[in-house]
Formats: C-alpha cells, structure tokens, sequence
C-alpha cells in the first residue's frame, strides 16, 4: 500500500484533500468504501479529486505489482494479461461486466425488440418500440406487456447513473430523464443545405425542436428554469456541438451562462434537451436520430458501461490518470516507442478515441466500403469457423469443462425455438449478443455502423450462419463454466478441483470471493443449475468466464482491436489507412494473442509442448474438415487427404498458423494480385479491379484510336470490358455459401455469352484442380446445373 499511501499524503500536502479525508481513507481496510461514505458531504470538484486519488493509487500500485514489470502492469490494466499472471480487473473485462449487467436487466426488452432477418429483408416492431416509448412517458398503451418492459428500461436508465455517479459522474437525478438523444450530424448537415447560411439552419432548427421540448425540465446548474436568453444560448449551443461534431468546443466560442461546467461534467447533448411526451421525442429521433430506436437505446448502455469502467480503474479524469502511469513507467523502467505506441492505441480503444476524429463524411463511406466488402468475402467463413470447435475443445480442456457439452449446448441455442435459453444465458450474466451489430464479423475486420451497408454485412452474417454460430458458441461455453461453478457451490476453495483452483489463482479469486459467490442460490433452467455472475461478489468470475470465452471462441479484445486501428480515431487518414491495411486480419491477430500467447506463458517447457502440440493437432483436424464443407460448398469433391498439401492447408485453415497462415495461404495472396491487393487486401482487391474496369479499359480504348482503329464494337470487344463488368459486380455481390454455387452458375452464364472464351478458361480451372490437388468437380464452373441434375 506503499504507493497508496503517498499519493494520498501528496494529495493532502497539495490541499486537494483534507487531512481529515486523508486519514478516513487511510485508515480504512478497503479505500473504496471509505471514499463512498464521505462522497456525499463533499463538494463536486472535492469529491472528483478524492475519487481520483484513490484510482490512480490503486492503478499505480496495480502497475508496480506485475512480475514482468510496470509496462506489462500499465497494459494489463485497460486489457487482459497475456501472461495470465496479472489478476487486477482491466477495463475491457469491466465494461462487459456493466455491459451485461445492464443487458440483464432489459433481457425482456432486447429478446422482444431486436432486429430480425427475413427473406424480404430486416424486421423490427417499429409498432413495439413507439409503444416502448410512450410508456416510458407514463402513456397508455394497448400491450399488457409493454408498461414491464418501460419499467425495465427506465431501472436500467436509474442504475447507469448511479454506476455513473459512484465512480466519479456528476448526473443529478432527473425522473423526466426518460431516454438518450442520439444526434445525426449527417441529417442536420443535409437539412441545413437548404440554407444559405449557419445562422438561417441553426434558425430553422431551432423553430422546429422548441414545441417538442419541455422547458420547466431544462434548469441552469442552480436547479432554476432557464431564461429566454440562457434557453436560446443553450440550443445554439446544442445545434454547433452537433453540427461540428464537437468542434465548438475546442474553439473559443462562447459559453452559455450557468450551464458551462454542467456542458463539460455531463456530456451536453445526450442530457440536456428534454422532450415532452414520447411524440415529439419519436418524431426528432426518426428525423435527426442515428440509427432506429431499438440501437439508441442498446448503444446508450453500450456507451455507459463503456464510460463506467473507464472511471472505475483510472478515476474521474482518466486521461490524466493514463498519462501518470505511462510517465512514472517510462521514468521508472525506460519505454521503448513501439510500448508507448501500443499503450497509446490500447488507452485509445478503451476510452473510445478510436471512434473520434473529423473527416465523418471520409470515414463514413471508407466504412461502408468495408461493410459491402465483408458482405461479399464472408459468406463463407461459417465453415472456415468450424474450426472454433477445436478452440472450444482446448479451451474446455484447459479449463476441466466436458467439451462434449459446450457443442452440444451451442447447437441446442442456434435452435429458433430456444429463445428461452438464450434470455436465461443473458440473466446469469453473459452478453447477449443482440447489441452488437455484425459482432461475428468483427472476428474477421472491422464492421460497424448504423447505416444500410452495416445492415447488409449482418445479413449476409445472420444468413450464412456465422452470427449465431459465433454468438452461440460464446453462450454455450460461458454457460457451462457457469454451470461448473454452480455444482461446486457445496465445496471450499481447498476442496475444489485443482486445475479450477488454478484458474482461480490466475483471475485473483480467493478463499472470502469464493465463500461470498457461492452462498447464492444457485439458478436452475431445464434440470441444470448455473451460478449468476452479476450476483455479490461476481465480478472477479465474471471477468474469468468472459475472458476464457476469448479463447473458446476466438474474439478480438482491446489489444488486438489496439494493433487493427493503430489506436487512430476513425474519422482520420491514419485511422482509416490502418483500418484499410489490416481490414479481414483481425482473426489471425486474436490467434497470436490468445493461444499462441497461452502456449509461450506456459509454467514448463513440457507444457508448452503439450499445449501447442494440442492445439495444433486439434484445430488442423477441424481445419481439415472445415476444408472439405469449403470444398463442398464451391461445387469441388473433398480433396484427397493423402499428401502434405493438404494437411498444410488443414493446418492454415485451423488457424494453427497463427498469424502467418493468412497470408502465406490466404486465396487472394495466391493469383497473381496487383500491388495494391497484396498491399491493401480485400480494398486494394477493390482499388485495383475498379481502376482496371475504369480508367484501364479507358486507356486501352483511347490507345486503340489513337492507332487509328475505328470499329468501337471490335475496340470494346479487344478491351473484354463486358466480360471483366461481370467478373465484377459477381466477385462484389453479397454471397452467402448456401446460395454460392447458384450465384456462380448465373455469372457463368453471362460470361459465357459475353467472352467466346470462358468456356476455355474454365476447362483451365479444372485442369488446374486436378493436377495440384487430384480434386474433381460435382458441379463444373460453366454448368447450369450440377452434371447429376442434367
């Protein structure tokens, strides 16, 4: 308690505490319970400081007490420790802890409201949700089971304030405090081009939001309605802040008398404009909202709990209190630029950073590129992810949990009709799922977004089975280990298992957490019994499952998320760049990071072979099989398994390879790619076959005149622009694997009747196919119809 200990006396030679605070704090067993008992007789600026001197005392000493020093110890407090020696709680873990705290809560709600896909398209009860709202107003509605569902959300609002507040927020009880505003820049910007000026948008705005407001809920800092003139400052303030994104407040502009620090505390424009009844709140969210209702409000939780855990480890001001540590670190111990630089980008996907920046229109369209280029590349990484089964297996292994179990268990919740189960895993404290948007594809590259290309990659996720596979594989794993905590319940720590001892020890679980979880009655669904870890205590387990879960079903974490964007806000050129270079390698990156990682750290060097020499043998045989389902899939017999080219491919295919294997056999590496493919992946794929299509067959058919030919029919013919057209728009159209076979057929058919010689390149392909691998096909490209259907 050393470090403690001095950054409380400093605090108190430097008259941010009092001395009667100090020795409160100090003299208590536990810190944090100190601190809350005298938190409410202080002012905010005090309190905020006292906050913050126990959080960067406590992150400091957490940072010096690693084994493998204070730049492990920094990482290891906003992500989980490779080394699995570190047991302190990181950020990550503890915003999906809040995460599904509050999922848990409108469990009801999310398992009645989330998106649906149909064969027309995506589905939602827009009729539901406007019911939603107008009972969070206090209206009547005509669904008995919508007034439960309000009073879900509005339990959920109540307790991420006091989360909020707890850990260094300064959010006054509001009961008017109903929802989140979630402001599209975008359609204020379209809105305001009507105009000529700022001030004649900003006008217009403005006349249109005042008669959905409630102004006797809009008060100044002293809790007094606003005036006329404090009510117009503060929805121009409210319009720039929205319309710049932010940028108002970085510049001198002027502040609105008595809600200037209640604008910086708070986050103005998610709190501060108050809508009268549910009308006018629909009625702004349909025209200047971002995203449907059902996402604001999972995006609100999903911004809170982000918000929570950051405060929770680094304090009130935790920029500051990051900076701190990083500045004793590299004083201390000396920090090389690649530690400051992945530090940097860490602290930056944890607080959110990475989702900063000004070029929104840039990053937008950049963002949607990726979405259509995950729709059309990823249709078929469902059967790539049967190798997940053999991280499960290793991981239930490493873990003493029946993975005969797991499997069984996942399939059992991909079933539509378990609906019941799903909610249940979401009650004992594992994340849902329906909040992240195209969560699976986030596996492979970055894919996020509110808009109708995000919609489109979680089609193609939903539709080709990867979405549930990954969501129920994640379930299904955390469900088990529950349920072997569960029927542990009746034994002390020393009676326990040994290898479950160990993997208490490696998450910090003691004897007292132990005996505190386990007085719980145990939850019980179908005959089995689960251990609720929201319950008291719970957090320590919650953090150990979830993290486990990590390597069950490979999942980026902040630090992989940290080398996939640089740590750069994605409204910027580096952001977008780094985003560009590693779009669809993040699988690969998560691999190293979990596994491989586990494997190195491993106490002997005989149980690093062992380790590594399983997950090799384990995920090459489900790589092995996920190849032939590939093969399969693309109208190919299985290959013959007798030679090494194929248990190389197994190899790469399991994700044995680790990093290495995406690129050294990855398909589009192998063809003859450009330099911007090899460079860029699947973007500069896009760059390069849109400049070819383009300006290429521009350059050819101005150099065909130039020659003095003149038969633009013959000229067009020579540049095959109608058969590489069709090459393109088949290689970008979403593609799903159970539809791929007769996507490929239709584009045969046109190629055919566009290029006399597609029938001649396909007899290559076949060639090909026989001669490297000895594979027939069962439906030969060109085919209309697989040859046993003609």
């Amino acid at each position: 308690m050393a470090s403690f200990d001095k950054c409380v006396n400093d605090a108190l030679k430097a008259n941010r505490i009092s001395k009667g605070v100090a020795d409160q704090i100090l003299s208590s067993n536990n810190p944090n319970e100190a601190i809350t008992e005298i938190l409410g007789n202080m002012s905010r600026a005090r309190r905020e400081t006292a906050i913050q001197t126990v959080r960067f005392a406590q992150a400091l000493e957490d940072m010096k007490s690693h084994p493998s020093g204070e730049y492990h110890g920094l990482i290891s407090l906003m992500a989980k420790d490779v080394k699995n020696v570190f047991p302190s709680a990181n950020i990550d873990m503890r915003e999906s802890f809040y995460k599904a705290k509050y999922e848990k809560m409108f469990s009801d709600g999310l398992s009645r409201f989330k998106t649906s896909i149909t064969p027309v398209g995506f589905k939602q009860d827009e009729e539901g949700l406007n019911k939603l709202i107008q009972a969070i107003y206090g209206e009547t509605v005509d669904d008995p089971a919508i007034p439960k569902l309000a009073k879900d959300w509005l339990e959920v609002v109540e307790e991420m304030r006091k989360d909020f507040n707890r850990h260094g927020g300064s959010i006054s009880k509001n009961e008017r405090y109903l929802l989140p505003q979630k402001h599209d820049m975008g359609a204020i910007l379209k809105a305001a081009k009507k105009f000529a000026t700022v001030k004649e948008a900003r006008d217009a705005w403005k006349s249109e939001v005042k008669p959905m407001l409630d102004r006797q809920l809009m008060l100044d800092d002293n809790g007094k309605t606003l005036s006329d003139a404090q009510f117009e400052d503060l929805l121009d303030y409210t319009y720039d802040t929205i319309s710049t994104g932010g940028l108002n407040k970085i510049k001198d502009a002027p502040s609105v008398t008595g809600l200037g620090k209640k604008l910086s505390r708070k986050g103005s424009d998610r709190r501060i404009l108050y809508f009268k009844d549910a009308k006018s709140w629909i009625a702004y969210q349909n025209k200047y909202g971002r995203g449907d209702i059902f996402t604001t409000l999972t995006d609100h939780m999903q911004t809170m709990a982000s918000d929570v855990a950051l405060m929770e480890r680094f304090g009130p001001n935790p920029e500051a209190t990051y900076k701190g540590l990083r500045a004793i670190a590299d004083r201390d111990k000396g920090l090389t630029q690649v530690q400051k630089a992945m530090a940097d980008a860490i602290y930056n996907v944890v607080s959110g950073k990475i989702n900063g920046g000004e070029l929104t229109n840039t990053s937008d369209f950049m963002q949607g590129t990726r979405n259509l280029l995950t729709a059309s590349t990823l249709g078929k990484a469902f059967l790539s992810s049967i190798s997940d089964i053999g991280f499960q297996a290793i991981t239930a292994r490493y873990n003493n949990i029946p993975a005969y179990k797991v499997l069984s268990r996942q399939l059992s919740l991909m079933n539509p009709a378990n609906e019941a189960d799903r909610v249940f895993a979401t009650k004992i404290g594992l994340l849902s799922g329906v909040t992240n948007r195209v969560a699976a594809a986030n596996r492979f590259g970055d894919v996020t977004g509110v808009d109708w290309t995000a919609k489109v990659a979680e089609g193609v996720m939903r539709a080709s089975l990867l979405e549930p596979w990954t969501d129920m594989g994640r379930k299904a794993f955390g469900m088990e280990f529950s349920s072997v905590l569960a029927e542990n319940f009746g034994k002390s720590i020393d009676e326990l298992d040994p290898i479950l001892q160990n993997r208490f020890a490696a998450y910090g679980i003691k004897a007292d957490d132990w005996d505190v979880f386990r007085a719980q009655k145990p939850l019980q669904q179908k005959g089995v019994v689960f251990a609720d870890m929201l319950a008291d205590r719970g957090d320590k387990f919650h953090q150990m499952v979830l993290s486990e879960t990590d390597y069950a079903v490979p999942t980026p974490d902040a630090r992989v998320k940290a080398i996939t964007t640089g740590g750069y806000g994605r409204a910027t050129l580096a952001g977008q760049g780094v985003r560009t270079i590693m779009n669809l390698k993040s699988f690969p990156v998560t691999i190293a990071l979990t596994h491989l990682q586990r494997a190195l750290f491993q106490a002997s060097g005989g149980k690093k072979y062992e380790y590594i020499g399983l997950l090799i043998a384990t995920t090459t045989m489900f790589g092995a099989i996920a190849l032939h389902a590939k093969d399969i899939a693309a109208g190919r017999k299985p290959r013959p398994m007798d030679n090494i080219n194929f248990w190389v491919a197994a190899f790469a295919q399991g994700g044995g390879a680790g990093i290495f294997g995406d690129f050294l056999f990855a398909d589009y590496n192998r063809y003859g790619q450009g330099l911007m493919s090899s460079a860029f992946g699947p973007t500069g794929e896009l760059v390069d076959k849109t400049y070819q299509l383009t300006l290429g067959n521009g350059k050819e058919i101005l150099a065909a005149l130039a020659d003095g030919e003149t038969d633009i029919v013959d000229i067009i013919d020579d540049t095959k622009i109608a058969n590489e057209t069709i090459n393109y728009v088949e290689r970008y159209t979403p593609d799903i694997w159970q539809a791929h076979l007769i996507k490929n057929a239709f584009f045969d058919q046109l190629e055919l009747l566009a290029d006399p010689d597609a029938q001649a390149k396909y007899n290559r392909m076949i060639r090909k196919r026989q001669r490297e691998y000895n594979q027939e096909y069962w439906w030969e490209p060109g085919e209309p119809l697989p040859e046993a259907a003609q």
